[in-house]
């Protein structure tokens, strides 16, 4: 007479551990996701942060370019080269040139970057999502077992 009772005292127990497990699980998948959509946050600031750094290269490779484009055009004028002489127009062209190729490198880097960041954040969602999905399988395998 104390077995059957022992047994279904054991069964309860085992249930009652089954829906305990369940529920961490639950738990469990939901930190996980908490904590990868904090990371794609993160990685969201710094994709804007990777475009203000490259919006600043930029800028600084535009002020460059005018500072030896007006050092160039007062060296000319010094020696007695006028500013519309061909020699002096083609050093202008030539160096405004290469600053915009250089202005247009620095955006380019940064916005390359900040997608980067922006993949880098839709990864960590995605895992989220899948360790959610993957805790309520487990959760609803164990209420079933």
């Amino acid at each position: 007479m104390l077995a059957p009772a022992l047994q279904i005292g054991a069964t309860f127990l085992s249930a009652g551990g089954q829906f305990a497990r369940g529920a961490a699980m639950k738990t469990i998948g939901q930190r996980r996701k908490q904590a990868s959509e904090f990371e794609a946050k993160q990685l969201e600031q710094e994709a804007e942060q990777s475009r203000g750094v490259g919006m600043r290269a930029a800028e600084d490779e535009q002020l460059k370019t005018r500072l030896v484009n007006s050092t160039a055009l007062a060296r000319a004028a010094a020696s007695g080269a006028g500013a519309s002489d061909p020699t002096v127009i083609n050093i202008l062209a030539r160096t405004a040139g290469e600053g915009e190729h250089r202005r247009a490198v620095a955006l380019y880097q940064g916005e390359a970057q900040a997608r980067f960041d922006l993949m880098r954040a839709a990864a960590a969602r995605t895992e989220g999502d899948i360790a959610e999905a993957d805790a309520k399988s487990a959760q609803k395998f164990s209420t079933i077992s």
